[in-house]
Order: structure tokens, then sequence, then C-alpha cells
């Protein structure tokens, strides 16, 4: 039975949590009509398993979105690490140690929460802007009809085995390592997959070893580098590697095999599982879409662009971070207010990232497996569990999430070199825009400048005052409030001001002599938003952050400001 054709601005296929924080992105910000499609039925086994923990710039951008606080909420925030080499005893500066030096943010934890229970609180979040997904429902074909660059989609419902056509301006393949969508547009998917299988158990488990409610190595010579996290609801996961000299022992390998295994890789401690919730044995391998987006209309996303092993739990995360990316650009995009070439960025921003992941990842997962990456240059005899602490203590910030960053090119208008350069080494375009502690006018509450600037698919200008006379130049505050093209982003919400004092004042209008730029705040006793900016509080500067959090570009503050500050907009709002 065939329904007749539906149209649709976005069809996202896949409602894991990179499909569903997309859609609830393009919900949030308005003006988009979004369907998302998953066509497996949940079981209670997969609902339970799979990721578990996000790093503390994924917790960041899931805050400015409105989602953090209810994670939060159902989350076990761990702060402590431990690693145990084989007799038991515990080492330092080795296997998840670089966590104990995640810094420089409020969320200086891996947030950890089984999937199951971010895709609820996801798919709730979702229901408040009336997208539900649709499932069990599959993507039997799709093509494009060039002319127009439309996509036209024919979707199988399982339960009812009806057939419906949807057009769509744009879809999103968020369906994972055998997405149909990166299948039915014939995207090659570069890379291989390895030898080495990885063994996965959640449940309730008892055991002897002494601080077994922090992330845990354990280095085994049987099992590789072991994993012991502690999950939600006093639950923990076990992980090793399941090698071809421990498969001989097994004609079958099932869920009393595994459990039977997880006993051996945790020697010399003693673990009694009580109840197990969930397992699964997967091959580990590193692949990368050849592209992400082809056609002008269709989208890859998370694994269904890239797929590596779970060695150090980035997948998930990497995938939020390619859906907050990417839904703001597609949300102006569909508004008809930015650059054709806009969504060009979304590949060119995440491409270096994920390729960097990658190649460390292959060296993560080997070195996981009791043996030196296959590139090693390093003594022969070395330490494999030494050199992973190195290479994981190397990459913190990257793991973090807080170090990724996006290079300035001169074909993408969103991160560009302004005239202010920050005496910060690691703060600029393309970079992490820090969370600065401020102060409310008044009452002088504490808060934060996510909290305060949420991602609405807005960009952002922070005007650091300077402490001189004006404190803001009196030109470049009447070209502000007196361009007819920023005052229509404001007013049309695609633009925020905020104004951030470098001290206490019981009025910012008789600090400034002028009503503020948008709201008012400050910047701390010690001026520790200034210092964080690595901005000089007598001079101030200006600060323009992407609707993401990075920051766009920075300027001085001074009465040429205004020419830089449209130029930025004005690249992006080209369709304005």
């Amino acid at each position: 039975m065939q329904k007749n054709a539906e149209y649709v601005d976005v069809l996202i296929v896949g409602a894991g949590p990179v499909g569903l924080i997309m859609a609830y992105q393009l919900a949030k910000f308005g003006g988009v009509s979004v369907r998302i499609i998953e066509q497996h039925p949940k079981s209670m086994q997969d609902a339970y398993g799979r990721a578990i923990t996000l790093f503390p710039r994924t917790t960041e951008m899931l805050d400015q979105l409105g989602l953090a606080d209810e994670l939060l909420q159902n989350c076990f925030a761990c702060r402590d690490t431990v690693t145990y080499d084989a007799s038991g005893q515990e080492v330092h500066g080795r296997g998840w140690s670089f966590m104990n030096r995640m810094n420089d943010t409020v969320f200086d934890f891996a947030l950890v929460l089984r999937q199951r229970f971010q895709e609820e609180i996801f798919r709730n979040a979702m229901k408040e802007y009336g997208i539900e997904v649709e499932a069990p429902v599959e993507l039997t074909t799709a093509s494009v009809d060039q002319n127009v660059s439309r996509v036209t989609s024919v979707l199988l419902d399982r339960r009812t085995r009806a057939y419906e056509t949807v057009r769509c301006r744009y879809i999103i393949g968020c369906d994972g390592g055998h997405s149909s969508v990166r299948r039915i547009f014939n995207i090659p998917f570069e890379g291989s997959a390895s030898e080495d299988k990885w063994v996965r158990i959640d449940g309730q488990i008892k055991t002897d070893m002494p601080k077994h409610r922090s992330y845990c190595s354990i280095e085994s010579p049987t099992h590789g580098n072991v994993l012991w996290a502690p999950l939600d609801r006093g639950a923990t996961r076990i992980g090793y590697a399941f090698t071809d000299d421990r498969a001989k022992a097994y004609s079958k390998f099932d869920q009393d095999a595994a459990v039977e295994e997880a006993i051996a890789a945790c020697k010399p401690f003693h673990i009694e599982i009580e109840h197990m919730d969930w397992w699964t044995i997967y091959t580990v391998g590193q692949r990368i879409a050849k592209n992400f987006f082809v056609d002008d209309c269709v989208l890859l996303a998370g694994d269904a662009c890239h797929t590596h092993s779970s060695g150090t739990a980035q997948g998930m995360n990497t995938g939020i971070h390619d859906a907050v990316n990417l839904a703001w650009k597609l949300s102006l995009k569909l508004r008809g207010l930015a650059s054709p070439d806009l969504l060009e960025t979304y590949q060119a921003e995440r491409l270096p990232n994920v390729q960097r992941l990658i190649q460390y990842d292959k060296d993560i997962s080997q070195l996981m497996t009791n043996r030196l990456p296959e590139k090693w240059k390093g003594e022969p005899d070395a330490d494999v569990n030494v050199v992973l602490g190195d290479l994981l203590d190397e990459s913190s910030t990257f793991n973090s999430g807080l170090g990724i960053s996006y290079e300035i090119h001169e074909d993408n208008p969103l991160n560009v070199d302004g005239s202010f350069c920050s005496s910060q080494p690691l703060i600029g375009p393309g970079r992490r825009g820090p969370d600065i502690s401020l102060l409310r006018p008044g009452t002088f509450e504490a808060t934060r400048l996510i909290r305060e600037l949420p991602n609405t698919a807005a960009f952002s200008v922070l005007v650091f005052a300077g402490e001189c006379t004006p404190p803001i130049p009196e030109v470049l505050f009447e070209d502000i409030t007196s361009s007819p093209f920023l005052q229509l982003l404001i007013s049309e919400g695609y633009l925020k001001f905020i104004t951030i004092l470098p001290e206490r004042t019981p009025s910012p209008y008789e600090y400034l002599g002028n009503e503020p730029l948008g709201r008012a705040y400050f910047g701390g006793d010690d001026k520790t938003a200034y210092r964080r900016y690595g901005i000089e509080p007598t001079q101030g500067a200006i600060v323009i952050l992407r609707p993401d959090g990075w920051i766009g570009t920075m300027t001085e503050l001074s009465v040429d400001s205004i020419v830089e500050i449209e130029s930025y907009f004005d690249r992006i709002f080209s369709e304005l």
C-alpha cells in the first residue's frame, strides 16, 4: 500500500543520540520541518548498552542546548581514575589519569550515563517541539533530482508494510556504521577492519577491587588494558580484548563465556556478576566516508561517516560534535539567510578532527590489546602500558573535547583572524570560547557564559568594555546601534550582543555612559573573565562567538571595529 507523497524540509535517518540531537536542534531553532525515522525497534538488550561517556566539551554543548541538566540528574559524575598493574598494585600516570586534569570547565568530569537513558532524555526534549521518532520505519530507496537538489525517498513501515514517498530538501544519515543513506548514495567508506575483537559487559557487579567506583584500567597480560567503568544506577561496565588465543577455548562464545572471560580479565581482583544488563562482542575497525556532504542535499553524521573503536569513548562524543557543528548551519541555510557555501564548512571543519581521531584510535586500539602501534619507532621492548598512558596524556585536550579546534582558511567565513590577538595562546578564531564566570547586575549573582548564551542558532558578540573613558568608544556605540545590517540581524534573532564590565558597579549605564550593548554582566572582582580570554582590562576587546560556542573572530575595541564586525557577518549572511 502506497501513501501519497509528503514534503518535509529535513529527513533524518537513524534515531540514536546523533540523530535525536540533530532533530532536536532543528526543531528548537524553528522555521524548519523535520521527520526522524529509525528502522529498528529498540530491544531491552540493545537499549542498555552501547555508549556511556560524555566528555566535558560535549556536555558544554549539550548545556547550551538545554539538555545537560536532565543528564546530570541521572548520571554518574566520575572524577576519579585509577590504574592497576597485573599484580593489582596501583600505578600512577597511566590509563585514564588524563581525566584528572580536565579543567577550565565546570564539567570537569566524565558524565557517565548509558545510552538508553540518554536517548530517553533526548526523545522527551524533542517531543516538546512536536517531533517524535517514527519506528520501525526503513529507508528503502532514495534519489536526487539534480535540477533542484531535492531528495525523493521511499519509506517502509515495517509493522503495517505500507510504503510512503517523502520529498525533502535535505536527508541526513545518522544511521550508524552500516548506513543505508551512505549505501544508497554510493558514498565510499574508506579504511579497514582489524581481526581484534573486544567484549563489553554491563551489570550489577560485586568486587574486592579497592577503588571500584573510579574510571579504572587493569593492565591484564591476557586481556589487554581492561576497562572498568562505574555506570549510572550502581551498575558497572567491564571491557576487555578477546584475542585469538582466548577464543581457542570456546566452540561458541555466548553470555556465559563472556562472563567467564570477564572474571579472568579482572584478575587479580575477584568479581561476581549479580545481574547482567547487556553484553556484546565486536570487531575493531577504522573507516571514514569519502564525503560528508554530496549532491548539495545529502549529509552524513556520526558513525555513518566515521567508525572506530570504543577504546577512548570518543564515538558518541564525536557524533554529537558533528550534530552540533551541522545543525545551526543547516537551519540558517534552510531559512534562506546563509551563504550558499556555508554547508561546505561542515566537512571542512569536522574531517580534520575525525582524521586525527582515526589515526590516534589505530594506535590506541593496538596498545589496548598489548601490542605496540604498527608504526611505532621507539624501543621495540617498550612497555605498552607506559606508551598507552603517554599517548592518552598527549591527546588529553582532544579527548576531553576542550582542545578541538577548526582551521582558519580563506574559504571558510566562520573562522577569521581579526585585529585583536589574545595573550592566551590557545584562545583565538576556530577555538572553543571558554565558559567564563560572570556576575549579574544588582544581585551580583554568579552565572556562566553558556547559561546566558544558549545555542539558538544565533551568533553572539561579547563586548569587553575597557577600564578607560569612555569604556566603549562613542563612535563604535553609535555605529553598532545605527547599523541597519546589524540591527536587522538582532531583530530577527540571528545575533545577540552582551557587554562585560571589568568591575562591579551599581549601574552599568553610569559606568558606560550609555545603555549597554545587549545585556550587561560583570567579569568578576579579579577580572577572571578578561584574563581567560587574554584581554587587557584597560583596553577591552570584542569577541564574536559562533552559535556552537567556538570563536569566530576577535577585534580590538576601537572606532574601526564596526568594519570588521559587519564584514564578518556579511560573508555569512550574504543572502539576507
